[in-house]
């Protein structure tokens, strides 16, 4: 904390009181006291707004913040996307009903969880505990669920989505599979892939056969109607448009913490803060491409790295850049890195398109990087789905041989990462990061490769 200025005055103002009244000064004399308080002041008010810039304990979120908003604030009605609604809620029952028929299963049974979430709208965020709370929808599309009998109360406050319900109570005194055997008569049920194992097991000890979620019932989220499309479209479009607005502002001196503060607050202030969630590297830290450390300042000659996200009615944006603040600059060399990290994401978006495989895609990307040398840095794989959950199916990488879906949203991400010990490989001094991200619709095979969900894709360092 800056030391107040007006304190060593105020204490040698205390030793020298004259004893006398002071007897009136010259001309001069007054000229003189002015000038020192104007430069007093002067050099107080530049401590004050702008030396946050070069000492780096002072730098203000809250000044980049407001900087960015300004230019964020025009974006705001990309959030203005209605929730799902009742309807679609309904008619997603009834195909999963219809696929449960089809696998010769009585019911999908889940906990509260992404799939509580898309079929019932019952929130992830309903905490678990050793008590089982189920979520039942039967081959028949009827919606029931396996309650504490003393939760009942409180479950039932839920703002859960149906056509009609059967609450399944059970006494402490009682196994909760044995009532819901007895209720239900089922035999064979599909369990949802979040559900813990103690209920696997419990449900086979009550004689119920729990099969895995197939594929086919996975491709029922994976696969986005148009209206979780608008929602992605908005949420996804905006967190680009706020990543651009932290670049317009982002300056050498300022903290990792400032700018995730500053990114926290500008989600807040649209309405759509409660999920953020932001990974910022400058330099050498992003050969790791989560992170781990904080603490660092931004220096000249730094990429800084932003992988930023937040949800909307419940669904996620994930978006990356590599950007570098106005008037920063990199050596050549790294400048033609970020160069085929953008050349590796546009050679996948070209394949993803309907029945294109998740490991072709994936490897449409490396070679681009490996052509260039950099094939040993790309140390994750290509993409992930993305809707409900930050992380879905299908996953892009070199194991996945499944056949990519019209309507599935999954992330382009490809990095090249470079510790400051690999660094001496190529000839550098430190190390580096680099990695960009769109959410991209899986569009008609016949069509020209992905739709960015963004809007546009990175065009440079000082074009997000």
């Amino acid at each position: 904390m800056e030391k107040d200025i007006r304190q060593p005055l105020l204490h040698a103002d205390a030793e020298l009181r004259p004893s006398s009244p002071p007897r009136w000064r010259s001309p001069r004399q007054i000229a003189t006291h002015l000038i020192v308080l104007l430069s007093i002041t002067c050099f107080a008010f530049y401590s004050l707004n702008f030396r946050p810039f070069a000492r780096t304990e002072q730098i203000p979120s809250g000044w980049l913040e407001r900087c960015a908003w300004r230019d964020l604030s025009p974006h705001i009605d990309l959030l203005d996307v209605a929730p799902i609604t009742r309807d679609e809620f309904l008619q997603r029952q009834s195909i999963l009903a219809a696929a449960l028929d089809d696998a010769g299963v009585d019911a999908f049974i889940t906990e509260p969880s992404a799939s509580s979430s898309y079929y019932a709208n019952i929130s992830t965020s309903f905490e678990l505990s050793e008590r089982p709370f189920l979520v039942i929808i039967d081959k028949d599309a009827q919606f029931s669920y396996l309650a504490p009998k003393f939760e009942v109360g409180r479950i039932a406050g839920l703002e859960m989505v149906y056509k009609d319900k059967k609450v399944i109570e059970w006494p402490e005194e009682k196994s909760p599979y044995d009532v819901l055997a007895k209720a239900t008569g089922y035999k064979k049920i599909m369990l949802d892939e979040h559900a813990r194992f103690m209920i696997a097991t419990g449900l086979q000890a009550a004689g119920i056969e729990a099969i895995p979620t197939s594929q086919t019932i996975q491709s029922l989220r994976a696969v986005k109607t148009e209206e979780e499309l608008r929602i992605l479209r908005g949420i996804n479009g905006f967190t680009l448009q706020l990543v651009r607005s932290l670049q317009k502002c982002i300056k050498i001196g300022m903290t990792q913490e400032s700018v995730v503060t500053a990114a926290s607050r500008l989600f807040g202030r649209a309405g759509v803060g409660k999920s953020f969630w932001a990974i910022v590297l400058f330099g050498d830290q992003a050969a790791y491409p989560h992170g781990g450390s904080s603490g660092k300042t931004i220096s000249r000659g730094e990429f800084v790295l932003i992988d930023i996200g937040s949800k909307l009615h419940d669904y996620g944006s994930d978006v990356t850049r590599t950007i570098l603040p106005d008037g920063s600059k990199v050596t050549k060399e790294l400048m033609d890195v970020w160069y085929t990290v953008q050349a590796a994401q546009a050679a996948a978006i070209e394949l993803m398109n309907v029945n294109e495989t998740c490991s072709d895609v994936d490897a449409a990307a490396r070679k681009i990087i490996t052509d260039k040398g950099y094939g040993e840095f790309f140390t994750h794989r290509l993409g992930h789905g993305l809707g409900l959950e930050m992380h879905e199916h299908p996953y892009l990488n070199g194991a996945n041989g499944e056949k990519l879906r019209t309507g599935e949203v999954v992330t382009n991400e490809p990095g090249i990462y470079v510790t400051s010990e690999q660094a001496k490989k190529l000839s550098l001094d430190v190390g580096f990061g680099i990695r960009l991200e769109d959410p991209i619709l899986v569009s008609n095979q016949d069509g020209p490769g992905g739709i960015v969900m963004t809007g546009s894709r990175a065009k440079s360092p000082y074009e997000p």
